[in-house]
């Protein structure tokens, strides 16, 4: 015969593995919530991102400045665009946007992937034409890095084009008398 205290024993056992079981499910239901919320934030932080280098004055400003604007020095660029109240603020719109969304891919907020597939080589192209007078406002400042999450940025998309390309990035259209150049018209500013 059983006695009152087994059962007691068997009781507790089986309430605590029951307890232990829905434990276990109810993490395992939160930890997949969780994902599913991680992933609909970075849907959203990328949908963000998209939405702000799509608009007609980034894409403006980022056509004016990486095809329009030609210095031979550094002493010209400052001259011409870098001390130009009218000027600057195109080139601040695009760096700012960059440096920020460096920010975020640096904190691992969105996948590195993701961000190429919206950004492709453009942020590479204003780096590369940029970053000669950036460093040079570095050295002035005695600041060790004016945008560092733009550089970042960069280095992440140089990687992804690598990754996706199987080469290292190469473009040949860097001013508008470029398009000429290959048969494509010209581009004029307007």
């Amino acid at each position: 015969m059983v006695d009152v205290q087994t059962i007691g024993v068997l009781v507790t056992a089986a309430s605590v593995s029951v307890a232990a079981i829905y434990y276990i499910m109810t993490l395992r239901a939160q930890q997949a919530n969780m994902k599913t919320t991680l992933e609909t934030r970075q849907a959203q932080l990328l949908m963000q991102i998209y939405d702000r280098v799509s608009n007609r004055d980034f894409t403006r400003d980022w056509a004016e400045i990486n095809y329009f604007w030609k210095w031979n020095d550094n002493n010209e660029y400052w001259k011409k665009y870098g001390t130009n109240l009218e000027e600057y603020p195109k080139f601040q719109n695009i760096a700012t946007a960059y440096e920020g969304i460096g920010v975020v891919l640096e904190n691992k907020l969105v996948d590195p992937k993701l961000i190429y597939g919206v950004l492709r080589n453009n942020p590479i192209l204003i780096w590369e034409k940029f970053s000669p007078p950036i460093k040079e406002y570095e050295g002035w400042s005695g600041e060790s890095s004016v945008y560092p999450g733009f550089e970042f940025l960069c280095k992440e998309m140089n990687r992804q084009y690598e990754l996706e390309h199987g080469h290292k990035f190469v473009h040949r259209v860097r001013h508008a008398d470029d398009f000429a150049s290959l048969g494509g018209g010209v581009l004029k500013a307007s």
